[in-house]
């Protein structure tokens, strides 16, 4: 399946990234230069919302997590969002959710920042 990948501006050094379809070996690059463009740009947050993800495999894993380092030596964050149970369960049985910033699931009430976020994306600010 083909990756899709939609980014939103959401204000001067933040964006959502949001991947549509499956994050694997095969189809990884819209993802990765997504990423890399926002890193690239100077965006200090990222965050990459899984909402329409139906799988993650280990090699999109590594580019999450590859991200997520650039982000940091630079003082910036890449934030997770709306995990499914699989992609969570990958992350908890490699010991990265100690590591990465996870915000909101499958059946969980959102985090205080995503949900003043989806409140400004559904007013249009």
């Amino acid at each position: 399946m083909i990756l899709r990948v939609r980014v939103e501006v959401t204000g001067p050094h933040a964006i959502v990234i949001w991947p549509e379809g499956d994050v694997d070996y095969s189809s990884l690059d819209p993802l990765r230069e997504a990423l890399m463009d926002a890193r690239m740009a100077g965006v200090s947050e990222i965050v990459v919302d899984f909402t329409d993800v139906g799988f993650l495999d280990s090699q999109g894993l590594a580019v999450i997590l590859y991200a997520h380092r650039r982000q940091r030596s630079s003082g910036g964050r890449l934030i997770l969002r709306n995990l499914n149970d699989m992609a969570r369960r990958l992350l908890h049985v490699t010991n990265l959710t100690t590591v990465l910033d996870v915000e909101g699931g499958v059946g969980e009430r959102p985090t205080a920042a995503a949900a003043a976020a989806a409140s400004r994306a559904t007013r249009g600010e």
